[in-house]
Formats: C-alpha cells, sequence, structure tokens
C-alpha cells in the first residue's frame, strides 16, 4: 500500500469553537473519534485570500479574472475535501472509470469517526439483524421533531447497506482491517430505538471486551491509497474558493495552489461539496446559530465554511435549523468523555436538575438551562461500578461489554480509569476530591461561589434515599441506573457548555439526488452537496443512540451523490 505515515490533519471544524473530541482536539467525544494523541492536531492550511467579507457571508465575491488563472484541468468529479464523505466519493469515482480531482485545503486528509451506522448490510445479515423501516425512521423523525426531510432518511436507510458492503469490500481487499459489527445496545427503557447500526473498522484480530485500534485514522488511508493507484488526483494544500457556473449549471471550480496562484478544475459531471460545514467558523455560526455561541471560544480565523459559503453564493439554498452536534461532556479547557455517564448532576447551588440518563446534547441542554451554563457531576470511590451498572453505550461507553466495541479510549479497570479521566482533571483543576462532603462543597466553591454544603447534603440525602428505593420519584430516572453516592471519597467534575460539537446539524438543501437546491426547490445542476456541507438529515438534536449515524449517512449519500452525477 501507499504511505500511510502522514499525519492526520483535524480540518475545519476542528481547528474552531467547535473542536471537539476525542476529542476532536479536546477529547469532548472520545468514544466517537481517535484521541488527540492518536492524531496530530496541527493544521496548515493553503492561502485563500478571495472570501467574501466576514461580516456579508452571503455575498459572493467578485468573480476570479480568466487571466489570474496559471492552470486548468479537465475532470469528470471533482470533490472538495478529503474526509469521511470525501474520500469514498473520490475513490467512486475512479472506480467507476471517472478522471476524478479531489481538493484538501489542509495538508492532508481529515479522519476522525470510529462508527458507520448501516441499515440491511452482509454483515447485520449475518448476525440475523433485521430492522423496522418504518420504526426507525419514524424514531429518527422524532428526534428531528419533524424538521427534517424524510425523504433523505428514508434514502439513507435504503442504500447504507449497499454502501457498508462496499467499504467492507475495501477493508477485505487491503486485509489489514475487519468490520466489528457493535451488538451492545443501550436499554433506553423501552423509550427509544437502541439499534444494531454500527459497523466499525478495527485493527485485525478484533478483541472482543479489550481496547483496539479502530476507525477512520486506519481506513482512510486505505481507500485514498488505493483512488491514488486508480488515478485520482489529489491536491494538499489547495483550498477552493469559487464555482464556476456556467448559466443554470455549475461547471467547475478554482482553488488556490500553496503559492497562492489559482487554478480551475472543470467538472464535466459534477463538484461535490464534502468540505466539513460551517461549525468552525464563528462568523457564521453567530449569524444562524447565537445560542450555541454564548459559551464558547472560537477560532478568530474562521477556518470553516469554504463549501457551504460557495454553494450559498451559487444560489443554494440552506437551512433554517442552524443547529451543531453537541454534547454534555465539555469542561474547561477542552472534554471529558465520562461526563456522559448519567452521573448526579446538581447546578451552582448544589440542586439537582435534570433526569441525567439522556442523549448527550440533550443533557448539555439540561446544563444550559441552568445559572451560568454549568453543573457538576458528583460520583464516589465506587464510580467503577456505578459505571458497570449505567451500562451506556458506543461513544459513551467507559466499561468493556459483551458486543461492545471498545477503543483505546476505553479503560478496562478502575485503575486505568483514575490514571486516564481522573488524575488529569484533578491535576488541571476542573476535578476537586474529599472526603467529606463539607469539605467537597468547600472545594467547589471556586467555581461556584453559591453553593453550600447544607444544600449539597440535602440533595445527596435525597437521591440516595431514591436510589435505594430503586425508583426515581424526582426525575424519572430509569431504576437501575440509581446508584448512590455513599463511599468516599467524594468528586465534583466541573461541566460547561462549552464548545465540543462533532458536526453542525444542518447545511445545503439536497434534493435525493443529493443535488444542492435553490429556494423553490430547483435543483443547480452539476453541484452536490454531502457530508457536513449537507442539510436537511437532522433537526436540533443528533440521534446519540443511533452509533455512527453521521459517518454512515455521509458515507452513503457521498456515493448516491457520486453515481447520480455519472450517470447524467
Amino acid at each position: 500500500m501507499g504511505n500511510r505515515s502522514l499525519p492526520m490533519n483535524r480540518r475545519s471544524f476542528l481547528t474552531g469553537m467547535f473542536a471537539t473530541g476525542a476529542a476532536l482536539g479536546a477529547g469532548a467525544l472520545t468514544g466517537c473519534a481517535p484521541s488527540s494523541s492518536q492524531s496530530n492536531t496541527t493544521v496548515q492550511a493553503a492561502p485563500s485570500s478571495n472570501t467574501s467579507s466576514t461580516t456579508d457571508w452571503r455575498t459572493a465575491p467578485d468573480p476570479i479574472p480568466e487571466s489570474d488563472i496559471i492552470e486548468t484541468v479537465d475532470a469528470d468529479i471533482v470533490v472538495i475535501g478529503a474526509g469521511t464523505s470525501g474520500v469514498p466519493a473520490a475513490l467512486t469515482a475512479v472506480e467507476d472509470g471517472a478522471k476524478t480531482v479531489l481538493l484538501e485545503k489542509s495538508e492532508t486528509y481529515f479522519a476522525a469517526p470510529n462508527w458507520f451506522g448501516g441499515i440491511g448490510s452482509r454483515y447485520q445479515k449475518a448476525l440475523g439483524v433485521e430492522l423496522d423501516r418504518d420504526e426507525v425512521v419514524g424514531d429518527l423523525m422524532w428526534y428531528a421533531n419533524h424538521r427534517a426531510d424524510q425523504r433523505l432518511i428514508n434514502l439513507w436507510f435504503d442504500n447504507s447497506g449497499e454502501a457498508i458492503n462496499w467499504y467492507g469490500d475495501e477493508l477485505d481487499e487491503d486485509g489489514t482491517l475487519e468490520f466489528a459489527v457493535e451488538t451492545d445496545t443501550k436499554d433506553t427503557g423501552g423509550k427509544h430505538l437502541s439499534p444494531i447500526i454500527s459497523h466499525v473498522p478495527v485493527e485485525k484480530p478484533y478483541k472482543e471486551m479489550q481496547q483496539n485500534k479502530m476507525g477512520t485514522r486506519l481506513s482512510t488511508p486505505i481507500l485514498l491509497d488505493k483512488a491514488v493507484r486508480l488515478g485520482l488526483d489529489l491536491r494538499y494544500l489547495t483550498p477552493a474558493v469559487q464555482l464556476v457556473k456556467e448559466g443554470d449549471r455549475v461547471t467547475g471550480v478554482i482553488a488556490q495552489n500553496s503559492d497562492g496562484d489559482y487554478l480551475q478544475f472543470n467538472a464535466a459531471k459534477g463538484v461535490i461539496l464534502a468540505s466539513g460545514g460551517y461549525s468552525s467558523n464563528r462568523m457564521i455560526m453567530e449569524d444562524l446559530n447565537p445560542n450555541q455561541c454564548l459559551n464558547k471560544t472560537s477560532n478568530p480565523e474562521n477556518f470553516g465554511g469554504d463549501g457551504f459559503k460557495m454553494g450559498v453564493w451559487a444560489g443554494g439554498d440552506y437551512g433554517r435549523n442552524a443547529w451543531a452536534m453537541m454534547s454534555d461532556r465539555d469542561v474547561e479547557g477542552g472534554g471529558w468523555t465520562p461526563g456522559s455517564q448519567p452521573w448526579l448532576r446538581v447546578n451552582t447551588y448544589g440542586e439537582r436538575f435534570c433526569n441525567e440518563d439522556a442523549p448527550y446534547d440533550f443533557g448539555g441542554n439540561a446544563g444550559a438551562m441552568m445559572p451560568g451554563n454549568h453543573w457538576w457531576n458528583i460520583f464516589d470511590a465506587n464510580y467503577w461500578d456505578a459505571m458497570t451498572a449505567y451500562h451506556t453505550t458506543i461513544c459513551s461507553r467507559m466499561v468493556p461489554q459483551p458486543g461492545a466495541v471498545c477503543t483505546t479510549l476505553v479503560p478496562t479497570d478502575a485503575a486505568m480509569f483514575d490514571e486516564m479521566y481522573i488524575q488529569p482533571q484533578i491535576e488541571k483543576g476542573n476535578m476537586v476530591t474529599a472526603n467529606s462532603i463539607e469539605e467537597l462543597a468547600e472545594l467547589m466553591k471556586e467555581k461556584s461561589p453559591e453553593i453550600t454544603a447544607e444544600a449539597l447534603q440535602a440533595t445527596l440525602n435525597r437521591y440516595n434515599e431514591l436510589c435505594a428505593k430503586g425508583v426515581d420519584e424526582d426525575f424519572g430516572k430509569i431504576g437501575f441506573r440509581m446508584v448512590g453516592v455513599t463511599e468516599p471519597p467524594f468528586y465534583a467534575m466541573h461541566m460547561i457548555v462549552g464548545a465540543a460539537g462533532l458536526a453542525s446539524l444542518d447545511g445545503l438543501r439536497v434534493n435525493t439526488n443529493l443535488e444542492v437546491v435553490d429556494a423553490q426547490g430547483a435543483p443547480i445542476k452539476g453541484l452536490y452537496a454531502v457530508g457536513n456541507d449537507q442539510g436537511g438529515f437532522y433537526g436540533m438534536s443528533y440521534p446519540w443512540y443511533y452509533g455512527g449515524l453521521h459517518a454512515g449517512k455521509n458515507l452513503t449519500f457521498a456515493r448516491l451523490a457520486v453515481k447520480h452525477a455519472l450517470s447524467n
């Protein structure tokens, strides 16, 4: 195979205010992406001078004169963005014999996700897994408050199995990785589905109940190497800056090389926008979604949103539902994966305020309702037993379980958890620990001066009483996840409504061919949007119990977009 020594790049939202983790940069969603120790967080981007002003991102810049273009390249397909959507799109195109160019603004490809969600794959069929279309699609529309285009969810359900099988064929051909299927599901008390849809590229041999090397940081270079061998014209440090449009059709894109020179790439069949969305662009986020920008520090250079802006400039419509995939695991200076465990949560006054057993963004929303947009997770010396009882899954898993696909970030015992997740946060000052509630409250005063030992003790007394009953009479948490806080030392972890987001949940409107559409719903011929550049699939929350849904959707739609482009 080709060179796989290139550092992993965090592209787009990873350097901006939604730098997440495994945290994509900071550790916020460690179960869903590689940790910062497993990939290079440094991003080097080529210059891009021809952009709209920072105060008027909707207005297209002046066209780049033909006299400024030093090179013209003819292709069938041009893909913008070498990530979870762009790389499969490029490989799909070259496998079908199309002359293909892949443009990436940074120094290498992007790779973070671990899970791919799909329906009807050969891997599921081998396990006897069958899922009801109406149930799954209906559940996903419920998560979206029906602020989603159900036709797109149907499209994923009906076609994701083929995409997973294709990806598996690529892994089989390489021989170093295999797909493991996540069969450990969350007990939601019957309230929501937790279906078996998650397919994980893992290094052979797969080790159940142990840590595994896994994810797109391993599989992406396999796909990219093959694409290059088949003739892909891959160009790093070459940001796309302007689409070329003739009449009502997009016919190519103008990009810049590392010297700042303009290059034009003509696309006879189509341009695929797969550049990572706009959630790292604070200027756009503050304009479209000020609510999620209240508590965030951001990249002042507004690194992302290139493909999204170009689609808007070409006449593309975009959703009025700007929202980013959030979580409840943000801390000062990064993220803390165990934050999504259903620990007792108290506000700055020491009061319990929610059912802690909720999807991650719901937990973050509940915290955002509290004074100061922050709260505390409270647990005791029996944290490992508590997490075993909680039995959380996918991105929040902290304890190995049968049928679970464990990343290198899942500890295998209490001592490892202490080393990985407790001691570093104590050293950073985000966590305090004490042998009495009175002492714990005193330490919490640094970040919550309003708290009193009496209030915190009263909350614990009530919570422990309900845990002993096994019935949460106050907030309705499932009984087996009601685990008391009784044994010293006690721990309090300070959590904030912060910068962690895995992806934008909206983008350019598309039809079921993945063509970008205008405000009247008419397709802009030759222009496709996939990945985070594409909207319409979610509402204002992410279906966290569907492990890998986003990466699976991105993979599926990338292939469908290319196939439609090549058929026209």
